[in-house]
């Protein structure tokens, strides 16, 4: 009978790891070929084919035109890089707008008559347009540039007459500033005079009642309140008539002057007419 030989746990444990690995490795391997194999198929299957140009049978403005496609890497629209380069965006119409008046007046006045393809003519209006404007014109201004000119300095003056009034009539104003200063605190005098004039006269009054009872008469006494009204009725008639006599005094001096202009001028004439 053969001898067994006996390993250890550990060494069988580190030979099946190493075999792990080595299966591991070599499926990883295989399908990374195959990716790199599929990745070669797509790009050779992407390529462009090669493509000879003819110089002898292509000719020189086609020639141009391809060599201006292979240099245009400006990514820019057809429209929008003719315009950077100074050219008529469009060779025929997009839109309805291209087709408008205003659209072909400025093409023409930006890119000129021959790059434009715009008949000049749209630039003049038709007779119908120009009789149109016209009765727009007489109604929206009917007046001739003589009339408005002489309605504008008419205007102008109207504006300068005013404004001379107003600065008139403010300088006659400040010319009687001071007078109207003067009557306003001759006014203001005349009331504080007044005021003490009737505040003297009600001090004489309580006075004279005072006087008439005796000065140890309480001033709040019925008897000295009614004496006091009494005094003040008769004070007021007093005032009163001496304003009436006053004022019939400057009533008779005014017939007076007046008397004397009236015979002053009645006796000028008849002298004249003795003459």
């Amino acid at each position: 009978m053969l001898p067994i030989r006996t390993c250890s746990a550990s060494s069988v444990g580190q030979y099946f790891a190493l075999v792990r690995s080595f299966t591991f490795g070599g499926t990883r391997l295989a399908k990374k070929a195959e990716q790199l194999e599929a990745e070669e198929q797509a790009a050779s299957a992407e390529e462009l084919p090669v493509t000879f140009v003819d110089d002898d049978a292509e000719s020189s403005e086609e020639r141009d035109a391809r060599v201006a496609a292979l240099r245009n890497k400006s990514r820019l629209l057809p429209q929008h890089r003719n315009m950077l380069y100074g050219v008529l965006p469009y060779e025929q119409s997009q839109s309805w707008i291209h087709e408008t008046v205003k659209y072909k007046r400025m093409m023409l006045g930006r890119y000129g008559i021959d790059s434009s393809k715009v008949d000049p003519r749209v630039c003049f209006p038709t007779k119908k347009e120009a009789h149109e404007k016209g009765e727009y014109e007489r109604v929206a201004f009917p007046f001739t540039l003589k009339q408005m000119m002489n309605a504008n300095e008419a205007a102008r003056k109207s504006r300068k007459a005013a404004i001379e009034t107003r600065e008139a009539d403010i300088a006659r104003k400040l010319e009687k500033l001071d007078q109207w200063t003067a009557d306003l605190n001759a006014r203001i005098e005349k009331k504080e005079a007044e005021a003490r004039a009737a505040k003297e006269r009600k001090d004489r009054l309580v006075e004279e009642v005072r006087r008439h009872f005796g000065f140890k008469v309480d001033p709040r006494d019925e008897r000295f309140q009614e004496m006091l009204a009494l005094k003040e009725r008769e004070d007021r008639k007093k005032v009163k008539e001496a304003k009436r006599k006053e004022k019939e005094e400057k009533m008779m001096e005014k017939l007076q002057k007046k008397t004397a202009q009236l015979e002053a001028d009645i006796e000028v004439p008849s002298e004249k007419a003795k003459q």
